[in-house]
């Protein structure tokens, strides 16, 4: 891969993320304006559901991104051939148990949510989960087409493709609901735009020289696979635990309305996280190279750098959404939706350490370290299960999101920073002595911030714009001063070039 590959594709991440914030931010509003908070509430609950049909892929996607990468760099052309056929199998069997159980879960709905859904919400929830239900069981096969191509580091076109995506699908769905369609339109069009990608990626992938035989299974290799998939399967699992669960909880417990306010402060750490894997998203290939290498003292650099450029985003992001976070919801959706802030913060900050230490999640995989983190995670996210029900009883919507930041804390800060530093051999010590001297000028801006904040409390646009623009500038300043090193400013310049 050369070099322009990456920086492109990662330039092309950045911008899809800015992009996809900026559309969510214009998008939400339209939303509730046309279809009213019910419709979304609705759409955010059936999304949530799909994540858990979606796990069905097991894990299999990174593992065959690994294996494929393995046997090509090894020149075993016939092998990954080999390997290509074996995965769609696997996933066209998967497609299967997926309608199975998707059938099941549209018979049941009526029946989990009747007690707080009228019979109109009920409706629309097994319409849109039908259609949206489809594009996920599709997606299995299609795959492996998109890992195949991703296992070539063809960044540029797998970010452009979701670039476009991005940018079409809101137009139509916007261009819909303002003409009068309703919910089934909107959903309609996103899964059109999906199949429309699939087939972009069967084409490219062909035209990389993609190949699949269906002979030669191994089935020594195939019992290795599952090994190494299952406990990626288990982190997936855990992740639609925490970010999927809270929305069906809140429907059972609370309503659409509750629902609904829970997705507007969901979107803003669904921003954060994609911010945060914008780079390390493109990175997971050539970590596997260097461990397969045995170039250690790289990877240890390279998780340290990665931690320290996420940081900068990150920090700017979390603070900001501290000081003008109430601000903005207010301006942007109204007050109505203000408990949405709390719910953001409950999540965010807690979020942050494990963003920062992403990269580890890679370094873990490629050197099959990960089966720890899984089960650490899978009894954190059963914690975090039990908590939501118990909270979110007492105290509404914002009881999912202190059982999420609670189990943050104690699985993906504390117990992970210790075996990343016991087991997998990072040095944590330096990690966390950089991240600290970084957070002294963010702590001097927000002091900055806070002021600013007293000076114009005033909930406008104009005031919104001035504090923010002139928190981002001393931001920038007090981190180039204070903190940046030298390769994070040269690599500043690189970019303006």
């Amino acid at each position: 891969m050369s070099r322009n590959e990456l920086k492109i594709g990662t330039v092309l991440s950045m911008l899809t993320i800015v992009v996809s914030s900026i559309i969510q931010i214009v998008y939400t509003p339209l939303y509730m304006r046309y279809l009213g908070p019910g419709d979304y509430g609705i759409n955010s609950l059936v999304q949530s559901i799909m994540g858990y049909i979606s796990i069905l892929n097991l894990g299999l996607g990174n593992t065959m991104l690994r294996y494929t990468t393995r046997y090509r760099a090894e020149g075993r052309i016939e092998e990954e051939n080999s390997l290509n056929g074996m995965f769609l199998v696997i996933f066209s069997i998967l497609m299967a148990i997926a309608f199975i159980i998707g059938v099941y879960i549209y018979m049941n709905i009526g029946e989990f949510f009747g007690e707080r859904f009228t019979f109109e919400e009920l409706k629309k929830t097994k319409a849109v989960f039908l259609i949206l239900a489809l594009n996920v069981v599709i997606s299995f096969p299609m795959g492996v087409f998109s890992t195949n191509i991703t296992s070539k580091e063809k960044f540029i076109y797998q970010r452009g493709i979701k670039l476009l995506t991005i940018i079409l699908n809101p137009i139509a769905g916007a261009l819909l609901m303002i003409n009068g369609f309703g919910l089934i339109a909107v959903t309609v069009s996103t899964v059109f735009f999906a199949f429309i990608s699939y087939l972009f990626d069967i084409v490219y992938a062909f035209k990389l020289g993609m190949k699949i035989k269906f002979s030669k299974f191994n089935n020594s290799i195939l019992k290795e696979i599952f090994l190494y998939s299952f406990f990626i399967f288990l982190n997936v699992l855990i992740d639609q635990i925490y970010w999927g669960t809270d929305r069906v909880i809140i429907g059972k417990y609370v309503g659409v309305q509750g629902i609904a306010i829970y997705s507007v402060g969901a979107i803003f750490n669904t921003l954060y996280m994609g911010f945060a894997s914008a780079v390390s998203g493109v990175l997971f290939p050539r970590i596997n190279r260097l461990i397969a290498e045995d170039r250690h003292s790289e990877v240890d650099e390279m998780f340290l750098k990665i931690g320290r450029l996420q940081y900068i985003l990150l920090g700017l992001i979390s603070s900001g959404f501290i000081l003008f976070g109430r601000d903005f919801i207010t301006l942007w959706v109204g007050k109505d939706y203000i408990e949405a802030y709390n719910i953001a913060l409950w999540i965010m900050i807690p979020l942050t350490v494990p963003l920062i230490q992403s990269t580890g999640v890679s370094i873990m995989q490629a050197k099959n370290m990960h089966q720890f983190r899984s089960v650490v995670y899978f009894i954190i996210a059963i914690l975090n299960l039990v908590l939501s029900v118990i909270f979110v009883k007492r105290v509404g919507a914002i009881g999912c999101a202190i059982a999420t930041g609670i189990s943050f804390i104690l699985g993906q800060i504390i117990v992970m920073n210790i075996y990343y530093k016991v087991a997998v051999k990072l040095d944590m010590v330096k990690f966390w002595k950089n991240i600290l001297k970084m957070s002294i000028p963010i702590g001097i801006v927000m002091i900055f911030g806070y002021v600013l904040n007293s000076y114009l409390s005033e909930v406008n646009y104009f005031n919104f714009l001035i504090k923010t623009s002139i928190y981002t500038v001393m931001y920038g300043v007090l981190l180039w001063v204070m903190a940046l090193n030298n390769y994070e400013k040269s690599q500043i310049y690189i970019w303006k070039k």
